[in-house]
C-alpha cells in the first residue's frame, strides 16, 4: 500500500465534462504523483485491479496501488511521465504513436474485464522525442467484472457498447484492422486462475470492504477461455 502525505487538488476535465469517480491529485509520502479515486468504495479494487490485470494482458498502464490517507482507502494511480491529455494531433498520424496497435488490443482488454467506458477522455500520451509519443490507458473502474455482483452486472451489457464509445470510438472504426491483433487474444486466453489470485487477493486484502474478489476471478477466469468469441462478438456489431 501507498501511504498518501497529501491531497492537492480535485482533477478537472475537458470543458463540460463531471468526473462520476471525484478524482484528486496526491502526493505520496513516496514523493510520486498520484491520481487518487475511490474513497472507501468499490471503485477502488476495480481501478487497482483493472491496471493490474490489464499490465498482464500487455496493455501500457499507469502503475497501480491501493493508497491510504487517515483511515480512508483509495485507488492511487501514478501520474503518466509527462502526461499528454488530448492525443487528438496524434490520432491523426499514428505513425507518431509508438505503441498504436493498443487503441485495438485495448478493446480486447475491456472486453474481457467488461469495461464499457472507454473514450477519449482514458487514453493519455507520454512523449518519446522525435513527435512520437507512448500511449498509457487509464481508467478501469467502470470494469463490470470486478465490480460485486460480476455476474449479474456484466450480463446486461451489449456487446457493443464495448467498443470506444463517442469520438475515439468513431475514429477506430475508421481505421480498425478485420480482426483483433491476436497476440492479446492468446495472452488473455492463456491467463490462469492463480494469475488471477495472484493479482486480485492481496487488493482485496488490503481493502476491508471487498467481498466479492472471488466472483471477480471466476468470472473472468470463465471469461479469458471464451475471449476469442467474445472479442469477435465486438468486432461484428461495431
Amino acid at each position: 500500500m501507498i501511504s498518501i502525505r497529501t491531497i492537492e487538488k480535485s482533477v478537472v476535465g475537458e470543458p463540460g465534462k463531471v468526473y462520476s469517480t471525484a478524482p484528486e491529485v496526491a502526493i505520496g509520502d513516496d514523493g510520486k504523483t498520484y491520481f487518487i479515486k475511490g474513497r472507501n468504495s468499490p471503485v477502488a479494487f476495480s481501478e487497482v485491479a483493472g491496471c493490474r490485470l490489464a499490465a498482464i494482458a500487455g496493455l501500457n498502464v499507469p502503475i497501480a496501488h491501493v493508497g491510504f490517507f487517515g483511515d480512508a482507502f483509495y485507488a492511487a494511480v501514478e501520474s503518466v511521465p509527462t502526461p499528454y491529455r488530448d492525443i487528438r494531433p496524434w490520432l491523426r498520424d499514428l505513425q507518431r504513436i509508438a505503441n498504436e496497435s493498443q487503441l485495438f488490443e485495448t478493446i480486447a482488454v475491456d472486453t474481457w474485464l467488461v469495461n464499457d467506458d472507454r473514450n477519449m477522455g482514458n487514453l493519455v500520451g507520454s512523449p518519446l522525442g522525435g513527435g512520437r509519443i507512448s500511449l498509457f490507458m487509464i481508467d478501469f473502474e467502470k470494469s463490470r467484472a470486478l465490480a460485486d455482483s460480476p455476474f449479474i452486472g456484466s450480463g446486461v451489457v451489449d456487446p457493443r457498447r464495448l467498443w470506444p464509445t463517442a469520438e475515439l470510438g468513431s475514429i477506430l472504426r475508421q481505421i480498425r484492422p478485420a480482426q483483433c491483433p491476436r497476440g492479446v487474444i492468446e495472452t488473455i486466453r492463456s491467463i490462469s486462475v492463480q494469475q488471477l489470485q495472484d493479482s486480485l487477493l492481496p487488493i482485496a486484502a488490503d481493502l476491508p470492504f471487498v467481498s466479492w474478489h472471488e466472483s471477480s476471478i471466476e468470472f473472468l477466469a470463465r471469461r479469458a477461455r471464451n475471449i476469442d468469441s467474445l472479442v469477435e462478438n465486438v468486432w461484428a456489431t461495431n
